[in-house]
């Protein structure tokens, strides 16, 4: 017994003498640590920190580690400019003693995050969500110092979904900032209740705003003043003849995004109309009203179009009305279909017959295809009666949506096989369908790829 005793003693003592072992972690270089393996840790809370009380505890966690890391931590302002949102929801509900301390580490940890970021760009989000009810003394506090900082907002996201206390929080706060203070703003995401017409807010001395995400009142010009020209990427949900007003206005537009804004007032805006020379990509809703108003633009540009079809009172235009797009110079269109009352197989290849310069045809929670669809799209007729002669990429995202009734896998196959003849090189699979095995299944055919994400079917090679 006493010899096992000393034999552990002198085991202890040696180890002891030994040189420490240190992980590969830490023999790795600043420059990797802060730049590529710390950034990893920050990125995997961006989706759920918006909710946390210190979303920035993970960096004061590795600073914790030792002083090389704490060193870096502090050192490196990527790490701290990540998107900051404004909650002073998380002091509800708890006792006064427990709400001070949380605000006191709310508006250290702001602080510290503006301090750390500088010199780089801000990401900062306003939600009355997070505005906590009835106290608007925290917010303004929140405000004020993120207005300091105004001067190196990149990012502006402002939702206000409901007019409250919170509401009338928000629009004081914004007066505060002062007018010429975007300078680095370059994208700002507002949504407004419909009966806000106006805000006292104006963004026209941000000289590099480019993007702009707008949902509010009724008449999207006189809501607030924002240098149209200048921008390049439009989201607007307004009413048609508004959104043509605001289109008409931004000559350098390359992406817009449209939404019907169904309202009860009457739109009184005059029709106008422009030419958009850089417009190549127009998503929108399909209304009749909406695409008659964008049929008095001229878009010689125009390459993508994405038909949205989510209301179900809605009803799906003549094919007239998508006539007056310019559907002969479409190369990507996208159907996406977001309501069980879809137009049958036969409206479809008629507006197909009128894109003859598609390549890529993209079909999103659609089951309107038939057999109807996949005949009229076979490949193994007369060049010349072909429809979409030019197709390269198929792409059907099911979502949630099943097979049409008359659906034949058989033809399935078939239609696949006769357009690789003529140009067809890759199809593409989302979504989650939980149909029969041998619906999707297609049999090796040379020169075609098919990519599957998300499908719960057997895809055969």
């Amino acid at each position: 017994m006493l010899a096992k005793f000393k034999q552990r003693l002198r085991s202890r003592r040696s180890a002891a003498q030994e040189p420490p072992v240190l992980d590969g972690i830490y023999l790795l270089p600043s420059e990797i640590l802060g730049g590529e393996i710390f950034p990893l840790v920050v990125r995997a809370e961006i989706h759920d920190k918006i909710h946390n009380d210190f979303w920035h505890r993970k960096l004061l966690a590795l600073a914790g580690v030792c002083t090389q890391w704490r060193n870096i931590v502090h050192s490196t302002p990527f790490l701290w400019n990540q998107h900051i949102p404004i909650n002073t929801r998380q002091f509800s509900g708890v006792g006064r003693f427990r709400r001070n301390r949380l605000t006191k580490k709310y508006f250290e940890a702001l602080r510290m995050c503006l301090a750390r970021s500088a010199p780089l760009p801000l990401s900062i989000s306003i939600d009355d969500w997070l505005v906590f009810p009835g106290d608007r003394k925290d917010f303004a506090r929140a405000v004020d110092l993120i207005s300091n900082a105004a001067v190196r907002m990149e990012v502006l996201r402002i939702n206000i979904r409901c007019r409250d206390d919170a509401e009338m929080c928000i629009l004081r706060a914004l007066e505060r900032i002062p007018t010429g203070a975007f300078q680095a703003l370059t994208e700002i995401d507002f949504v407004f209740p419909s009966d806000v017409e106006l805000v006292p807010f104006s963004v026209m001395s941000a000289p590099h705003l480019r993007r702009v995400k707008l949902n509010a009142g009724p008449d999207p010009l006189k809501f607030m003043s924002i240098p149209w020209p200048q921008l390049t990427h439009l989201t607007l949900t307004a009413p048609p003849l508004a959104c043509l007003a605001v289109l008409a206005r931004c000559n350098n537009l390359v992406s817009a995004v449209l939404h019907h804004m169904y309202t009860s007032l009457p739109d009184d805006t005059a029709p106008t109309t422009a030419t958009l020379v850089h417009l190549t990509s127009l998503r929108l809703t399909v209304s009749s009203t909406l695409i008659q108003a964008v049929g008095n633009l001229v878009l010689p540009a125009l390459t993508t179009l994405e038909l949205i079809y989510d209301d179900e009172d809605m009803i799906w235009p003549q094919l007239e009305v998508f006539r007056q797009l310019p559907l002969h110079n479409i190369q990507c269109l996208t159907f996406e279909f977001n309501d069980e009352d879809m137009p049958e197989s036969a409206t479809l290849c008629a507006l197909l017959r009128c894109t003859p310069s598609v390549t890529e045809l993209k079909l999103k929670e659609c089951d309107c295809i038939d057999n109807a669809l996949l005949n009229a799209l076979r490949g193994d007729g007369p060049r010349s009666k072909l429809l979409l002669p030019q197709l390269e990429l198929f792409s059907i995202d099911w979502g949630s949506s099943m097979f049409s009734d008359n659906f034949d896998s058989e033809n399935w196959k078939v239609m696949l096989a006769s357009r690789v003849g003529v140009g067809l090189r890759r199809i593409v699979y989302r979504g989650n369908y939980y149909g029969q095995v041998s619906a999707l299944a297609v049999y090796h055919v040379d020169g075609l790829q098919v990519d599957v994400s998300g499908v719960k079917s057997i895809i055969i090679i």
